[in-house]
């Protein structure tokens, strides 16, 4: 049985003194300054990921594109260098498959000039926007084809 002497419990086995002497300890929950830090610290790491990993993903898509263009100039350049020189078309635009996998709006131009007598100069470019930018990319691939053989 314990009783209360001046607001304070005493139990049978603790004399009065040392029930008043001993004091009373209050926890207070909070974070010390080094948590706060470490936590901070944890948090900025975390989104410089976040940041890195959108870029990486816009990178992604662009380089995608890239590649697309490119196999879509390199089957145009193949195509005429088959061909052979008599068969050159005029400048203008033409048409790949591929095409309908770069953004919409793509388009395609070749330009066919002499570079000399027996030599003709083909530049194939593609030129497209990727969505949520402002500028178009290009790719454009030259060659020469001749009459006959190789170069002069």
């Amino acid at each position: 049985m314990s009783r209360t002497i001046r607001g304070v419990p005493r139990t049978p086995n603790v004399p009065l003194r040392q029930a008043r002497r001993t004091p009373t300890v209050r926890w207070v929950s909070a974070f010390s300054l080094i948590e706060v830090i470490v936590a901070i610290f944890i948090m900025g790491v975390m989104l410089l990921m976040l940041q890195s990993v959108v870029r990486s993903g816009v990178l992604v898509r662009a380089s995608k594109s890239d590649g697309i263009a490119l196999a879509i100039a390199r089957n145009e350049l193949e195509s005429l260098r088959d061909g052979g020189y008599a068969n050159l078309p005029a400048s203008g635009s033409f048409y790949d498959s591929l095409l309908s996998s770069l953004p919409p709006a793509a388009t395609t131009t070749l330009a066919v000039s002499s570079f000399n007598a027996k030599t003709a100069q083909v530049i194939v470019s593609v030129i497209w926007r990727d969505t949520g930018t402002t500028a178009s990319s290009t790719v454009s691939l030259s060659t020469l084809i001749t009459q006959v053989g190789g170069l002069p």
